[in-house]
């Protein structure tokens, strides 16, 4: 191609027999640099497949170069994946019936537990017009003795008419339900799912009817754990149950463990909108379990808005593993959990739970 300018300079435009000449030489030129570009295109990576039990340490392999943080006016804006999402820099939008805020966090301790909690809109939900009100939820709770922390999170089906009244109404009555059979019986060997998730249900269909709704209206997935708040050495037990894709994962020694919620493989990797069942139509369907615990352990529960991050994310994956090694100040959580990554604008709910953290450490230094 080069030395085709070079003729196309030298001769004069008006020798046709030169201009074919040049035209020759051009055309081979330009085929075979479009086979070089096509060979070195590269194959684009396939999500993941996570299951439960499986260890997934940050990726990827290769190191990722830290980011400075970034500032506005001296405040830290949410960090940022990858080229980020072109909905995350539009201005928030009202939704028209403001009943729920568009952000909401917690930061408690109870025991040798200590807790963080956020949940925010997310970008595709808040910056055009029908505005959709955040459709996550979390409520966290406790026995009257203070022995167990109680959390509940759930994802309402954005294909709901009101899915952000069906995930409260679960958050709200599992916390509730969970709480009366604690403080009945404090052992976490009472716990029967099924019936908790029945009760659940049973809650979120009157409160459907009650507003001349179908259940079919206030569907979510939802996610609750009961874990042990006393000090104690070695190992305690976490009850977790779930009905619907609303994860559990734990954080230890930089490697983030994925324990609990519903498979969504496929044979192409992970289908992040497969969601088999939800409530109120199949409490039959919660699965339960028991996970043991060390001290210096992190519990996180999360909608798929943080939890497919963990996923299929490497950066992300790095990024709450360090950031999230011990307890940062909730202000800091809510900025996480507000992150920027292309194609990740549905809403997102983490609540993360430091096990044997002492209140005086759990604090961030002044």
């Amino acid at each position: 191609m080069i030395v085709a300018a070079l003729l196309e300079l030298y001769f004069a435009p008006a020798q046709w027999l030169y201009r074919l000449v040049v035209d020759a030489l051009a055309l081979p030129g330009a085929i075979m640099g479009g086979l070089v570009l096509w060979g070195g295109r590269g194959e684009v990576p396939k999500s993941p497949e996570i299951v439960v039990g499986e260890r997934i340490p940050p990726r990827p392999a290769a190191p990722v170069r830290e980011r400075p943080p970034v500032r506005v006016d001296g405040v830290p804006v949410p960090p940022r994946f990858g080229r980020g999402s072109k909905a995350q820099a539009l201005p928030w939008l009202l939704s028209a019936h403001t009943v729920y805020p568009g952000i909401a966090a917690d930061e408690a301790q109870l025991g040798d537990l200590a807790v963080r909690a956020a949940s925010v809109v997310g970008p595709g939900h808040r910056c055009e017009e029908p505005v959709v009100p955040r459709q996550d939820a979390y409520r966290l709770g406790r026995d009257d003795n203070g022995r167990y922390l109680i959390v509940a999170v759930a994802d309402g089906v954005s294909s709901s008419r009101f899915a952000e009244l069906g995930a409260t109404v679960a958050v709200s009555a599992a916390t509730n339900v969970l709480r009366d059979r604690l403080n009945a019986a404090p052992d976490l060997k009472n716990l029967a799912a099924t019936e908790i998730f029945s009760g659940v249900a049973a809650q979120m269909a009157d409160t459907a009817t009650s507003r001349n709704l179908r259940d079919s209206d206030i569907c979510a997935a939802l996610v609750t754990a009961v874990i042990p708040a006393c000090p104690a050495p070695g190992e305690r037990e976490m009850w977790v149950a779930w009905v619907g894709d609303a994860s559990v994962w734990t954080l230890r020694d930089g490697t983030w463990t994925f324990v609990a919620g519903d498979d969504k493989r496929t044979k192409e990797g992970m289908e992040s909108n497969a969601v088999a069942h939800v409530l109120p139509d199949s409490p039959l369907a919660v699965t339960s379990r028991s996970i043991r615990l060390q001290n210096g352990t992190m519990v996180g529960l999360m909608t798929d808005g943080v939890g497919d991050a963990l996923a299929t994310l490497g950066e992300a994956n790095g990024y709450f593993a360090r950031k999230w090694a011990n307890p940062p100040p909730s202000t800091s959580f809510v900025n996480d959990v507000s992150y920027d990554a292309e194609r990740f604008i549905d809403d997102r709910t983490a609540v993360a739970i430091w096990v044997g953290a002492d209140s005086r450490e759990a604090r961030w230094p002044r």
